[in-house]
């Protein structure tokens, strides 16, 4: 009889995106060995994909911040079994080869929403007092009394946000209690379950029309990419602020950039953009009145704690044989 194979875990990471390894290795102690694989965050050519590939050879788990499962990824692994994403988002994995090959896709729900919900709320307050600008005119310009500048405060505006799961119910509750008014469109949510979270529900247009503050915090799928282009901007209220703390294909930047150029957006921040690392050339440089932040709204020492801690039990139980809490798919085979 052959010997059986030994189950060890693969977990992407590289130095612009790390993973903490203690409750990585904590939860899986006992149950199989780790590794760490530099998967690169962007599209890679099939030789280089046929490169990892053979560095995953062996693995019945991928843990997965950087990187993307693809179906020609996932043919050359016969032995994964799970795919643990680190964070909510899955549009990183192609879900339905994953299904058809057997693997299970699992996600860290939750996980991050304090942390996405305090900077989304930061980059409100940076828009509405231009603290960056000031700050660097401050230290680096030596200025002084042109850096004191008129800003808005956010009590008696009105937030509207696009999807109200985790994160967009807490910056809601943080909003409110800097005096905002607070609407929202969500087609999953229930006119009942929207009223509970106290957030007035509205239809998308009505959103646009309505809110001081428009913020992101839907999930990048077919129906949501470019959501907000030249036609939903000429939708909402002239001078208004949009923030993006939820997958950069959400925006239409061109569209964007030419609403901050002419005063019909009053200004935007970023922490996601629709290629990362961006474009120099991209018309987002030259937009005024626009903050961008490199997609660091899970990064905080707790936060990564608590997703590495969730993704990394998931494979525990899977390994087990128990059954995962936050699965994504159900595989046809295994």
């Amino acid at each position: 009889m052959p010997a059986k194979k030994r189950q060890w875990v693969a977990v992407t990471a590289t130095d612009d995106f790390p993973v903490k390894m203690k409750p990585v290795r904590e939860a899986l102690r006992g149950i199989a060995p780790v590794r760490t694989v530099s998967l690169p965050f962007s599209p890679i050519s099939a030789a280089e994909e046929k490169k990892f590939a053979k560095q995953f050879q062996g693995a019945t788990s991928i843990l997965l911040r950087p990187g993307y499962v693809t179906p020609t990824l996932l043919h050359q692994l016969p032995d994964l079994k799970i795919v643990a994403v680190h964070g909510a988002g899955v549009d990183q994995v192609d879900v339905e080869a994953c299904t058809e090959y057997g693997v299970l896709v699992t996600n860290a729900p939750g996980a991050n929403a304090d942390s996405v919900a305090e900077l989304t709320l930061g980059l409100m307050i940076s828009l509405a007092r231009q603290i960056p600008r000031s700050a660097w005119q401050v230290h680096y310009a030596k200025a002084w009394g042109e850096a004191r500048h008129t800003g808005s405060e956010l009590r008696g505006k009105t937030l509207g946000l696009v999807a109200v799961g985790q994160i967009g119910r807490r910056v809601a509750g943080l909003c409110k209690a800097f005096g905002m008014k607070v609407c929202g469109f969500d087609p999953g949510l229930t006119t009942k379950e929207m009223r509970s979270l106290g957030v007035r529900p509205m239809q998308l247009d009505a959103l646009l029309a309505e809110s001081d503050y428009l913020s992101l915090h839907a999930p990048h799928t077919p129906a949501t990419y470019h959501l907000i282009d030249r036609k939903a901007i000429a939708k909402m209220k002239r001078g208004a602020f949009l923030i993006n703390a939820a997958r950069g294909p959400l925006v239409d930047e061109v569209a964007m950039a030419q609403a901050l150029k002419s005063g019909r957006l009053g200004g935007a921040a970023l922490d996601v953009l629709e290629g990362e690392p961006p474009d120099p050339k991209s018309p987002i440089f030259d937009a005024p009145n626009i903050l961008l932040t490199p997609h660091m709204g899970g990064s905080t020492g707790e936060c990564l704690d608590r997703i590495a801690s969730t993704a990394a039990s998931d494979i525990a139980r899977m390994l087990q044989g128990k059954q995962p809490k936050y699965r994504i798919n159900r595989p046809r085979r295994s």
